[in-house]
C-alpha cells in the first residue's frame, strides 16, 4: 500500500512529512524505501515522548494533560505544529498505544490510533483501532493511513 500511495504523491508532484509518536518512524522508513521515496518523502520527526511534543513542536502542556499524549485533539496539533516547521504538501501526524503502558482505557484500549492529515488548507482527523502484535498493528496503521492519504488527495481534483 506504501508504494501506490507514494507513487500518486508522485505523479501529483506532491511532498510529504511524518511526525510520529507511537509508530516512532515506521511510516517514514516504509516511505523511504518505496521507489518515489526521493521525489515524495521529506522527512520526520519522532516525537514519542510527550516532552518532545512540548519542547520541540510547542504543543502546550494543557492540551496535553487535558486530551492525553494519544488523543485525537494532540495528533491533530501535532499536524498544526508541523506545518510551522516543515515545507510540504502533506502534514501526516500519528500517536496511539501500540503496547500497554500509557493512557489507555476502556474506552480507548491499547491498539487504538489517531492520525490527522493536513493537505490543501484542511485537516482530517481519523481513529482506528489495530489489533495483533506490536508489528502487525504498524503494518496495520500504516496501510490505513495510506489508504486514507489516497482517499485525501483524490477527494482535491487539479
Amino acid at each position: 500500500m506504501t508504494d501506490t500511495c507514494a507513487k500518486l504523491l508522485a505523479d501529483k508532484g506532491l511532498t510529504v512529512v511524518f511526525i510520529e509518536s507511537a509508530t516512532a518512524g515506521y511510516l517514514a522508513h516504509c516511505f523511504s524505501v518505496s521507489p518515489y521515496s526521493g521525489d515524495v518523502l521529506m522527512g520526520g520527526l519522532v516525537c514519542y515522548d510527550a516532552s518532545i511534543k512540548k519542547n520541540v513542536l510547542k504543543v502546550s502542556s494543557e492540551l496535553i494533560e487535558e486530551y492525553t499524549p494519544e488523543s485525537l485533539e494532540v495528533t491533530h496539533e501535532l499536524v498544526v505544529k508541523s506545518k510551522k516547521m516543515f515545507e510540504a504538501d502533506l502534514h501526516v501526524a500519528c500517536t496511539g498505544l501500540l503496547k500497554p503502558g500509557g493512557s489507555e482505557t476502556k474506552e480507548k484500549p491499547v491498539g487504538t490510533f489517531f492520525y490527522c492529515i493536513g493537505y490543501k488548507g484542511e485537516i482530517y482527523d481519523f481513529r482506528r483501532v489495530c489489533h495483533g502484535e506490536p508489528e502487525q498493528k504498524l503494518r496495520s496503521i500504516n496501510s490505513l493511513i495510506c489508504k486514507s492519504i489516497i482517499d485525501v488527495v483524490n477527494q482535491h481534483t487539479d
